[in-house]
């Protein structure tokens, strides 16, 4: 199990790559472009992820040795029930505008964001568009709309998630909100890249 923990966020951030290279051939063929410094889908409290999706994101902040400070702010914003990303600046003074501290390194719902398709209940594709974007830049919005009906390749949501939730159905099918998912990633991370289990956690602190 130490080694999936070790395999696993590559794996999820060359996915996020290919995701990453659609996403642009999106933006350029359509225009398609967030507003400067936008934070309206940040700010937004009831954003999920799973653990899965979240792996690369941990690794990072371990890597930046920011663990101490993140599972600080994660326990402060749980105590004030504040369920926004503990990841995201918001600017202030300035409502919906902020930025996001992990931006490169951020889930696939974050990623997806704004720009993937949906297939809906026929298996036909639905642009996803934010409502900042239908409303700022409807023009963009509905050449995407054209441009997928005349079989445009774009990011479809439901396959980008299962590609991933198939690599550990343990951890890739539950989602959570941000910040708990993001508690529970670093979590298994530490345990598991030392060789430790849930059970052999369990049995340390019963003989402790």
């Amino acid at each position: 199990m130490a080694d999936s923990a070790r395999v696993l966020p590559s794996k999820v951030l060359r996915i996020y790559q290919e995701i990453d290279q659609k996403t642009a051939r999106l933006q350029v063929a359509f225009g398609l472009l967030c507003s400067p410094l936008c934070g309206a889908c940040c700010d937004n409290p009831e954003v999920e992820a799973t653990v899965l999706e979240i792996l690369p994101l941990a690794e990072e902040v371990y890597r930046r040795k920011e663990e101490e400070t993140v599972f600080f702010v994660l326990e402060e914003k749980r105590n004030l029930g504040d369920f926004r990303c503990m990841l995201y600046r918001p600017n202030p003074g300035f409502p919906g505008t902020g930025r996001c501290s992990y931006y490169e390194i951020r889930p696939l719902v974050c990623r997806l964001f704004g720009f993937a398709f949906r297939r809906n209940k026929f298996g036909n594709l639905e642009f996803s568009a934010c409502k900042v974007m239908r409303e700022r830049t409807p023009e963009a919005v509905h050449r995407a709309e054209i441009g997928v009906s005349q079989g445009s390749d774009v990011p479809v949501y439901q396959e980008s998630f299962m590609r991933i939730a198939s690599m550990d159905s343990a951890i890739g099918y539950r989602r959570l909100p941000v910040n708990l998912a993001l508690k529970e990633a670093l979590e298994r991370l530490y345990w598991r890249t030392r060789g430790f289990d849930k059970c052999e956690m369990k049995s340390k602190k019963a003989n402790i």
